[in-house]
C-alpha cells in the first residue's frame, strides 16, 4: 500500500472512531439532558448533533459526492443561520439525529474507501469551497466531528457531575440551617 493509501486508511479509521466516540457519549441520555446548557449562550448536546448531521447532510457529503462524481453540482454555500432558524428542530431525538450522522458517514467511508490515490489526492480548484482534496474534506469532516465532540463531552462532564451534588439542604422552609 502506497504512503498515501496508509494515511487515508488511517485518516478514515480516525473518522468511523470519532463518530463512534459520539456515539457512545450521547448513548442513554434523556432528551432533558440533551437541551442542557450551562448558560444561554452556549449550544446544548442536541444542538451540537443537530448541526453535525446538518453540515454532514448540506456540505460534506455533497462536497464528497461533487469532487468524485464529475456531473454532480457544486455544493451551495452554508449558513448557521438558516439551520438554526429553518432546519433546527429541538423536538427531535438524540437516537433519530445520531442514527443520520452515521448513515452518512458510513456512506462517506465507502466514497472514501472506494477511490484510489489519484481521486484521494487531486487538487480541485473549480469551486467556490476554495481548493481542495478529497483527503482535504476527510480532514475537515474529522476536524468538525473531534470539535463538536469535544463540546458534547465537556456538556456531559456537566451533568454527571451535577447528578453527584447533593441536594440543598432544606430546614424550617429556608435553605440551609440558620433561621434568623
Amino acid at each position: 500500500m502506497s504512503e498515501t493509501g496508509t494515511y487515508r486508511t488511517e485518516l478514515l479509521a480516525r473518522l468511523r472512531a470519532v463518530t463512534d466516540d459520539i456515539a457512545w457519549v450521547v448513548r442513554g441520555l434523556v432528551e432533558e439532558q440533551g437541551h442542557y446548557r450551562p448558560v444561554e449562550t452556549e449550544w446544548s448536546i442536541h444542538e451540537h448533533l443537530s448541526h453535525l448531521r446538518d453540515m454532514e447532510q448540506e456540505v460534506y457529503l455533497p462536497l464528497l459526492r461533487w469532487a468524485t462524481v464529475p456531473e454532480m453540482l457544486d455544493p451551495r454555500d452554508y449558513s448557521r443561520r438558516e439551520w438554526r432558524e429553518r432546519r433546527y428542530d429541538p423536538a427531535e431525538p438524540l437516537a433519530e439525529i445520531m442514527a443520520d450522522i452515521q448513515r452518512m458517514r458510513d456512506e462517506e467511508l465507502a466514497i472514501f474507501r472506494a477511490m484510489g490515490d489519484a481521486t484521494w489526492t487531486k487538487y480541485r480548484t473549480d469551486t467556490r469551497w476554495g481548493p481542495l482534496t478529497c483527503q482535504w474534506i476527510a480532514e475537515v469532516m474529522y476536524r468538525h466531528a473531534l470539535d463538536h465532540l469535544q463540546g458534547i463531552m465537556g456538556l456531559v462532564q456537566d451533568l454527571h457531575l451535577a447528578m453527584l451534588e447533593p441536594p440543598p439542604l432544606i430546614v424550617g422552609g429556608y435553605i440551609g440551617g440558620a433561621m434568623r
